[in-house]
């Protein structure tokens, strides 16, 4: 018999099957899915692989290795998944390797020990979807912006479409992107007679509790699984539904390799499984939007109650109508307010000549944080007794005030009402109801039960002029999700936004400023209406790389990426049609083997080896 696997390495060369013999000895423990050790070429070492297949015959002519051991009788890589794995990386040019990363946690031995005592080994067949003869419907909700005494009204959807799952005996994947969504699901399905069946698969728990985990999708006939971005690989028997919750959110963004989206993945699994797949958020992303548009997702937003908004047109940071908002907020509950950054001061300039302050490290712009440190927002470098390099002057002029002096602010103008402040750094996921403000960033807004009274969006022009092609979409995002903190009679201001995009928001027309929005990318042939990806290389191979691409994709550059005032990659970015993407990614696979053999390169940041050509097959960061 004959193994064939997928060996754990991300160089392009490994990616694919390697067939190996199965020793006599571990005929009947060597099954699809379990861990292995084997040799390969002239390394002195095992290497570690999967078995995906056990077959009879082997295409290869020469000589077959055998297995060198046996790692585990945990058969942990179902077939369905590693086809999924494979998908993904052939999407997105990069290896299985990568991808498997992503879908299988790290590997606890006791764990896994515990679990094989308890549980007899599954076949693949046991694991597969069997047939659901269900097309699997794709589907995108604008949920009800609101905050209730039991919770945030999206989070009861997820609820009740998991409950219904299970009900003809289907599982349900809920991916989020952050800690705090998660936990508020997770609270959610306790309150439920079928708390027993949720499967938390976060990234904050341990490793050795997340491989148990993992562990229990196989032992489970139904189960209910929550998590970030590696929740979608969740290996769950009969998967009935996938819910994306706010998929416009960055943490649904892969950092590395693959360098997916939770959005593209699902979609994937759903061809694969035909699983229904539902989006929900409070606005709508313009992929989503693209997708609503060609029909293949369909919009099933029912009516509710829209919240109120006022807005205004002002120079003034903090207007009346804002300030009224507060004051009558805090008659009867607690207030949110929104600002775009933590910190004193979100940027400084020299108090005699005018000019912006410069990190004396790397020239970056500089800010005043929470500390009252001057920091540079490139190299987060302090800079202790700062002088201007145009006049010498040390006093700073601060501009733009952030998290930190706003709430010290509010705290004057309204004495004995407590302030809270909410930052990436001063965490709060919930706090008790009562007089008080909470000052935040967007994403980092506490939730209170039964919603804030008022809830006040500052900086709303800082969020609009950001230097990206998405600071519209997120911007919109970012105001939604904290008009949905608030109760259902919260008083709700967005302050300095003029126009058409003002009266959209407050008459909450969510897919209309997402079909505008879409409308000018097409005009602009601009993501989504295209894809766009870039490949990273030094100066020197980027050269060959673009020479290597050829006629028949429009290809920008090569063109520096300045880090600190250094050239430290170079790029090349290739606008492509949907149809394209399958022939680009294997171009570009082609295009990794051949010229990466013999090349290294390391990082600025931590020294150590990456690889001689990075390929993003969706770049959300170059424009």
């Amino acid at each position: 018999m004959i193994a064939r696997v997928v060996i754990n390495s991300p160089l392009p060369q490994f990616d694919r099957l390697f067939d190996y013999l199965i020793p006599v000895s571990l005929l009947n423990t060597v099954v699809a899915g379990v861990r292995v050790k084997v040799p390969f070429g002239r390394s002195k070492s095992n290497l570690d692989g999967f078995v995906v297949q056990v077959v009879e015959e082997s295409s290869f002519d020469g000589r077959l290795s055998e297995i060198a051991e046996l790692v585990s009788a945990a058969a942990i890589l179902d077939s369905g998944i590693f086809d999924l794995v494979r998908a993904v990386a052939d999407r997105q040019a990069a290896t299985a390797s990568d991808v498997l990363r992503l879908a299988i946690p790290d590997r606890s031995v006791a764990v896994e020990k515990k679990w094989l005592e308890k549980n007899e080994v599954k076949s693949h067949s046991q694991l597969s979807n069997r047939g659901f003869s269900n097309q699997g419907l794709r589907e995108a909700e604008i949920v009800d912006p609101v905050t209730l005494a039991d919770g945030p009204a999206w989070v009861s959807k997820v609820v009740d479409a998991a409950s219904r799952q299970l009900a003809i005996g289907r599982s349900t994947i809920v991916v989020v992107p952050d800690f705090r969504d998660q936990k508020a699901v997770l609270a959610a399905f306790s309150a439920t007679e079928f708390a027993g069946l949720v499967i938390d698969y976060s990234s904050a728990i341990q490793k050795s509790k997340r491989y148990e985990n993992f562990l229990n999708c196989f032992s489970n006939d139904v189960s209910i699984v929550v998590g970030s971005r590696a929740a979608i690989y969740a290996p769950v028997r009969s998967l009935g539904l996938v819910v994306l919750w706010d998929d416009g959110d960055p943490s649904h963004n892969e950092p590395t390799s693959p360098y997916s989206h939770s959005r593209e993945v699902s979609l994937i699994r759903q061809k694969l499984t035909n699983c229904d797949l539902l989006f929900l958020g409070h606005s709508r992303s313009t992929e989503l939007q693209r997708l609503v548009a060609l029909n293949f997702v369909s919009d099933v937003t029912v009516p509710f109650t829209l919240p109120k908004i006022a807005n205004s047109d002002t120079d003034l940071r903090v207007d009346s109508l804002a300030w009224n908002a507060i004051r009558q907020g805090l008659e009867s509950g607690a207030v949110l307010v929104q600002v775009a950054s933590r910190g004193n001061s979100s940027s400084a300039f020299c108090g005699q000549c005018d000019k912006r302050a410069e990190c004396r490290f790397c020239n970056g712009p500089l800010w005043i944080d929470e500390r009252n440190h001057v920091r540079c927002r490139w190299c987060n470098a302090v800079n202790v007794d700062h002088k201007c390099n145009s006049c010498s002057a040390t006093r700073l002029k601060l501009a733009g005030a952030g998290a930190t002096r706003t709430a010290s602010e509010f705290g004057r103008a309204f004495p004995g009402i407590r302030v809270i402040e909410a930052t990436g750094e001063e965490v709060h996921t919930s706090i008790d109801s009562g007089k008080l403000i909470v000052v935040a960033t967007p994403g980092a807004e506490p939730r209170v039960s039964g919603g804030y009274a008022a809830v006040v969006l500052l900086d709303a022009n800082r969020a609009l002029n950001r230097d990206s092609l998405r600071a519209t979409e997120d911007a919109v995002r970012q105001w939604s999700n904290a008009i949905a903190l608030g109760g259902r009679s919260s008083r709700n201001v967005l302050v300095g936004v003029p126009g058409a995009l003002a009266t959209k928001f407050s008459l909450w027309s969510q897919a209309d400023i997402a079909a505008q929005e879409l409308a000018s990318r097409i005009e602009l042939r601009f993501p989504p209406a295209i894809r766009l990806a870039s490949v990273g290389a030094n100066k020197e191979l980027i050269q060959e790389v673009a020479v290597e691409i050829g006629a028949g994709f429009e290809v920008l550059g090569p063109i520096p990426v300045i880090d600190n005032n250094v050239d430290k990659e170079w790029r090349v970015l290739i606008k492509y049609e949907y149809s394209d993407g399958q022939k680009l990614a294997e171009t570009l696979k082609a295009i990794s083997l051949k010229l990466s053999s013999g090349n290294q390169r390391f990082s600025s940041r931590s020294g150590r080896s990456v690889r001689p050509i990075r390929i993003k097959m969706d770049d959300v960061e170059v424009i």
